[in-house]
């Protein structure tokens, strides 16, 4: 019997669901916002016509050309910087947290304390770097101990210049998380490109992550590049209600650089989706085209067109004869079904750098593991972020997106999210600063009877100090 009216996890066909859709985070697309746009990220800023040379390894560019559909960082070199350098932060800080809520349904608010930290790590050899980022967060509720818990987020990044004209990517991100609603759901909402990262969750309830990414790039000509990738991810949700990830996926793409201001690609992925404790699987097929112009030396803008082959495997009940009904006493009977779908993809991102600042939009529409009762989905979503270290003594994040789901095997509802967040460093002296954050999320999410909807509001808050060695401030995202 499920708890609060939520339904089961499991694939049921429903032919009239209609097109829905945020990435959030972002929630995550099925398009890899890098393969398709980053082969001259490596040799930005360069001549068209110049050779790269041997011991260049990859970088971070502040080119102002052509931006990508990653939202790594929308930062300039200059406000960047902190990620190339050791440096480490703590803070304790006080937190109220309403709309806490349960594996049943039920919502509790609470006073508590919370101790974060966190490093970023980089090194650079002759032809390749190493980044290291953790996060580390452990909260204690004085009202709600079932709310107690310790979040953690790492991500490794190496790259290496292997040849000449080919360079290798490796990318590993796992974490682990209590909270539906706060600065550690916020990671997703920056790596659409990482299907395994996820979001949208339903509780607030232990998940476990974990993405490993590789990738190949080879400039063939200063213009004409290909990449060459894969992924591999997995979801465990304590939740019995909710059901796990198990998936990957492979891709090619090809990009050519029109002029030093603008690149256009074409990217072909096939990702699979296996749900663990719930009966279905999902495979994709994927092309699409993009194009990225350098509009000014402060604005980019990144797209992305193409469509989706989409086989979905589940159950689905059916009625039964009313002869069979009167001898067995089942009204209904589980089946396997099987369907496809074709499905539109499409990603717009438009970006304004500052000196210290930035500023992005992001639409996307696509499909989606969903968020284990939401199994595979049709996804629309939008964000806006916006940061700033203009002065030397206050940084500022702003970020706030909107996302709807359509399962595209099930037979629910449309799920909704509307999620943001506002945090603000002072500096005292030193490496010490004032953390003052706040934190917002309302979802809509069907019962498992009738019409009705279930609604989820969730606020938190958040007020302490923090202490930073080195270069790192503690922004959580």
């Amino acid at each position: 019997m499920l708890a609060a009216g939520l339904a089961p996890a499991q694939d049921q066909p429903d032919p009239g669901a209609r097109e829905q859709q945020e990435p959030t985070y972002e929630a995550p697309s099925v398009l890899s916002r890098q393969s398709a746009f980053n082969s001259y990220a490596h040799f930005a800023g360069k001549a068209l016509d110049s050779e790269m040379p041997v011991a260049a390894a990859p970088q971070d560019s502040s080119y102002p050309g052509p931006s990508i559909l990653s939202r790594e960082s929308g930062l300039s070199e200059e406000t960047r910087g902190a990620m190339n350098v050791f440096g480490l932060y703590a803070e304790i800080i006080g937190v109220y947290a309403s709309g806490l809520t349960t594996a049943q349904g039920s919502q509790v608010d609470g006073f508590g304390e919370e101790t974060n930290f966190g490093a970023n790590v980089s090194h650079n050899w002759r032809r390749g770097k190493l980044t290291v980022q953790y996060r580390g967060s452990y909260r204690r509720y004085t009202d709600a101990p079932a709310f107690n818990g310790f979040d953690q987020y790492l991500q490794l990044n190496y790259s290496e210049a292997l040849l000449r004209h080919l360079t290798l990517d490796l990318k590993n991100t796992l974490g682990t998380t209590t909270l539906a609603n706060g600065a550690f759901s916020f990671f997703p909402l920056t790596a659409l490109d990482r299907l395994g990262l996820p979001t949208d969750e339903l509780f607030d309830s232990r998940t476990t992550y974990l993405q490993s990414r590789v990738d190949l790039t080879w400039r063939l000509t200063p213009r004409l590049s290909f990449n060459f990738g894969g992924d591999g991810f997995v979801v465990r949700r304590a939740s019995v209600l909710l059901a796990g990830l198990n998936g990957f996926n492979v891709r090619a793409s090809a990009a050519y650089r029109l002029t030093h201001q603008q690149t256009i690609s074409v990217s072909y992925e096939n990702t699979y989706f296996d749900f663990q404790a719930a009966y279905g699987n999902s495979r994709l097929e994927t092309i699409a085209l993009g194009y990225s112009i350098g509009l000014t030396r402060e604005w980019n803008l990144s797209t992305l067109a193409g469509g989706i082959r989409v086989n979905t495997l589940g159950l689905m009940q059916v009625p039964l004869d009313p002869a069979i009904t009167a001898l067995t006493g089942e009204t209904f009977a589980v089946v396997t079904f099987s369907n496809v779908r074709y499905l539109p993809v499409a990603e717009v991102r438009l970006t304004r750098r500052f000196k210290n600042a930035s500023l992005s939009f992001d639409y996307s529409t696509g499909v989606t593991p969903g968020n284990g009762l939401y199994l595979t989905s049709r996804q629309t979503s939008g964000l806006i972020s916006y940061s700033s270290t203009a002065s030397r003594a206050i940084q500022v994040r702003i970020i706030a997106g909107y996302n709807q789901l359509s399962a595209l095997g099930q037979s629910l509802r449309t799920y909704s999210n509307l999620q943001g967040g506002v945090q603000v460093l002072y500096k005292l002296t030193g490496g010490t600063y004032i953390d003052v954050r706040y934190d917002y999320r309302h979802y809509t999410t069907p019962y498992i009877l009738g019409d009705a909807i279930l609604e989820m509001d969730s606020n938190r808050i958040s007020l302490g100090i923090a202490f930073s060695l080195g270069e790192t401030s503690p922004v959580m995202w």
